[in-house]
């Protein structure tokens, strides 16, 4: 009877000292989980941060760069209106029926043919693309951005002259060769070539008139799209301007 009991009492023991480990490997289990969540939350954290950060630094250049082609496109309003200016004096000019051009005259005809071309700075936007565009958390923001460099910018950027093979610049070029003479002058013994305008003939006045009317069709159209460019920039300017601004608070 006491052989009986004993074994119940080892067998007590046996079993609490069983409890017990399980409850201490569980513990343990559990605590090794914990770290391991902590840990990837914290990783998690420190990576969102990373993100967050290089998120506002990509936005800033892209400011920066935006700003940057605002200011040049004010340099290339200043080109249109200088086109426009001389346009307006060929054309005064014409109204009173001159015949034979002074200095002026040629100058006007080379400024009116000022050649425009549009562009765009897209190293930020490249850098961005291939770091991952993913990082602008923003959706609407981003599918603006990738619009912006990936379509509107670069179709403005095609129709400066050295991309348009249009009837206009043909017709310019043609036009242009119509109004003026070439000749020789020697100074010093060096020979150069250059042009002169004699309107001495109602086709070359005719001439002369389409020309301009054919580059103020063209100034109109760089107006356009330099007025449409700038709305790009301001409207991109603006909704990157509202989301930095959430990274102050």
């Amino acid at each position: 009877m006491i052989k009986f009991f004993r074994k119940i009492r080892q067998q007590l023991v046996y079993e609490n000292n069983v409890t017990k480990y399980m409850r201490y490997a569980i513990g343990e289990i559990v605590l090794v989980v914990i770290g391991i969540l902590i840990a990837l939350s914290l990783n998690n954290w420190n990576e969102g941060r990373k993100g967050r950060v290089y998120e506002n630094k990509a936005l800033k250049e892209i400011s920066v760069a935006l700003k940057t082609d605002s200011i040049v496109n004010k340099g290339i309003q200043e080109r249109v209106q200088k086109r426009d200016t001389a346009i307006n004096n060929i054309l005064s000019y014409l109204k009173t029926g001159a015949t034979n051009a002074d200095s002026m005259l040629i100058e006007n005809l080379k400024d009116s043919n000022t050649g425009i071309k549009l562009s765009f700075n897209g190293g930020a936007y490249e850098a961005l693309k291939s770091k991952g565009l993913e990082y602008i958390s923003n959706d609407s923001l981003r599918n603006l951005i990738v619009v912006t460099y990936e379509f509107w910018l670069p179709r403005n950027e095609i129709f400066g002259d050295s991309g348009r093979k249009d009837y206009i610049l043909n017709n310019i070029d043609q036009l242009h060769e119509k109004v003026t003479d070439l000749y020789i002058e020697s100074n010093g013994g060096n020979n150069s070539i250059k042009e002169s305008i004699i309107l001495n003939s109602y086709e070359k006045r005719e001439a002369l008139m389409r020309l301009m009317n054919l580059q103020m069709e063209l100034s109109e159209s760089y107006r356009g799209l330099l007025h449409n460019q700038s709305r790009i920039i301001n409207r991109v300017q603006t909704q990157i301007r509202l989301e930095l601004e959430k990274f102050d608070h």
